[in-house]
């Protein structure tokens, strides 16, 4: 097993979920094992390799909860899925606004067309939240297509502590489901083969 690979797999079997908008970082020493991977070996000369690799590495740094490291990969960026993924970022920080924009300029990202079904599927196999969240889920369960802006919203009511603990789990999940859906997207534009390993529950 590869450096990348050992990686993944101590990010999917951590104990927890990535916070909706985390205090402190993970684990310090996984932002050193994903600094020390090699970029060119991962684009490995395919088309958009390179800006892919560099993403995927962002997106792992999300995974440790270690926004300011992600934040430095993806602002000097320009394309569609470092937008988002800079989007991700300031949600995860807090600004919501600031998110918005950067999704935005995302537009309807090609990680958002799986993800929908996922989001919807997962959520109807969960019992109904009390309180203003309700409505919320029931909306992303509706849609036609992943809305990042009614998920921001959701967080933002979730944060200002009108939520639960039940309904920041769910949120929680749904946040991983969309990093998995960038890292997918990512993984199919660069050299890597994923290890058959389920997330831990």
């Amino acid at each position: 097993m590869d450096n990348r690979n050992r990686l993944l797999v101590r990010l999917m079997k951590r104990k927890s979920l990535p916070s909706l908008v985390p205090d402190y970082i993970w684990h310090p020493g996984v932002d050193e094992e994903i600094a020390a991977l090699s970029e060119s070996e991962m684009a490995n000369d395919r088309p958009d390799g390179w800006s892919s690799a560099r993403a995927w590495k962002a997106a792992l740094h999300l995974w440790n909860d270690s926004l300011a490291a992600a934040h430095r990969i993806v602002e000097p960026m320009n394309s569609p899925t470092s937008a988002a993924l800079h989007g991700i970022v300031h949600r995860r920080e807090g600004d919501f606004g600031n998110a918005k924009i950067w999704f935005r300029m995302a537009g309807d990202h090609p990680a958002f067309h799986g993800l929908q079904s996922r989001a919807a599927s997962f959520l109807r196999q969960q019992r109904n939240p009390p309180g203003p969240l309700n409505k919320v889920f029931g909306q992303i369960v509706a849609q036609g297509s992943w809305n990042p802006y009614l998920f921001i919203e959701a967080i933002a009511i979730q944060t200002n502590h009108i939520g639960e603990e039940y309904t920041r789990n769910l949120l929680e999940w749904l946040q991983q489901l969309e990093l998995e859906a960038f890292m997918r997207y990512l993984e199919g534009r660069i050299a890597f083969e994923r290890p058959p390993v389920e997330f831990a529950e």
